[in-house]
């Protein structure tokens, strides 16, 4: 089958960095495949990785110059449509939603073409009203014309029914990450001299970092040395530098930035926290449960499926410094339930995600290849 993914920007980490992972498992492997990537300049780092894993000739940027937004959201419009007519795939697959409403009005143009809506997150987050005001209308009045949703979780796949016109449409669950067994992993539960908690992901304000840094402040208040390392990059890096300045534990939080495989770097941290508002899959929490810490994490998106309270993680029904630290605190006072939920998370990451359980739902979703 001939399949084009189209996705919309090359940010670090998520939905994008997911990509990549899906062709390192072989996801794609049967089927022959091009990708088209819309992002201002080469796109960095990930974009070339991900040139190396399909081919220079099948990976296709629809610019490379510093274009304005507006000129580079045409050029892509007409280059994907130009692509659907001369090269006449079978499917194409639409990740992020500027890629969605380009993907959605081309295959108008198409009617032959299966559009499939690649869902990443359960409810599609704009950096202004305005934004909200455009593409969601939009992107509902679309959604006609897509056949086929895949999303990253179950969670995903129920909460962006919203977002769709009624119509009957195939379904797939598509986790955008798969585990490693030979990364690094948490071997020594012991506790260190001062807690030492870990955070991930984009620093945007649905994560609650913020909330975060308020737990260490109630933890020292409590008579608990403690620290955050936070592993992202984002927006908000600057507020949550400030914040934690005033607060007067700026030499307990420290900003690492993006770094790929920050896990295994926070392997040697007591425990990781997740405050998310809201999460699609929720990759952080996979990989710090592959890499064996002890994780704590608001019930929201894929961690509803993948997490057990008590069995493999410490849940929080709702993303508050104050619960955060008391679950903090009962790891802290056991080191038998630390290992015992690390090692568990660990063995669930390998079992429920290795490549082999990948290629099996790749032949679900996709069939048997060309």
């Amino acid at each position: 089958m001939r399949i084009l993914y189209f996705i919309y920007g090359f940010d670090p980490g998520g939905a994008e960095h997911g990509l990549l992972t899906l062709l390192r498992a072989g996801f794609f492997r049967d089927h022959e495949l091009k990708i088209l990537a819309c992002c201002r300049g080469r796109g960095g780092t990930l974009a070339d990785e991900i040139a190396a894993q399909i081919g220079e000739p099948n990976f296709i940027l629809t610019s490379q110059s510093e274009e304005t937004s507006l000129h580079n959201f045409a050029r892509s419009f007409f280059v994907l449509l130009r692509l659907i007519w001369e090269w006449r795939p079978d499917m194409v697959a639409l990740s992020l939603k500027q890629a969605n409403l380009l993907g959605r009005l081309a295959a108008t143009f198409a009617p032959r073409l299966h559009c499939v809506s690649f869902e990443h997150t359960a409810r599609y987050r704009y950096r202004s009203w305005r934004a909200a005001g455009v593409y969601g209308p939009v992107l509902k009045a679309l959604s006609w014309r897509v056949d086929e949703i895949w999303a990253d979780c179950e969670s995903t796949l129920q909460e962006t029914q919203a977002y769709f016109l009624p119509r009957r449409r195939q379904s797939h669950i598509v986790p955008l990450f798969c585990s490693d067994e030979a990364s690094s992993y948490k071997r020594d539960y012991a506790l260190h001299t001062h807690l030492r908690l870990a955070a991930a992901g984009r620093l945007i304000p649905l994560k609650n970092f913020d909330r975060l840094i308020d737990a260490i402040r109630m933890l020292q208040d409590r008579g608990v040395s403690a620290s955050l390392d936070l592993y992202g990059d984002g927006p908000e890096r600057q507020a949550l530098s400030r914040k934690a300045a005033e607060l007067g534990i700026g030499d307990s939080v420290h900003f690492h930035g993006y770094v790929a495989r920050w896990f295994e770097l926070a392997c040697d941290c007591d425990m990781f926290i997740n405050l998310s508002d809201t999460e699609g899959f929720c990759i952080v929490v996979a990989e710090a449960m592959l890499a064996g810490l002890p994780v704590i994490a608001t019930d929201v998106g894929g961690i509803r499926d993948y997490g057990k309270d008590g069995g493999n993680m410490l849940k929080l029904a709702v993303p508050s410094a104050e619960m955060a630290v008391t679950q903090a605190l009962v790891f802290a006072d056991d080191e038998t339930l630390r290992k015992r939920i690390g090692m568990q998370a660990r063995q669930d990451m390998l079992q429920a995600y290795s490549q082999g359980a990948l290629r099996v739902r790749a032949t679900a979703v996709l069939g048997g290849g060309v």
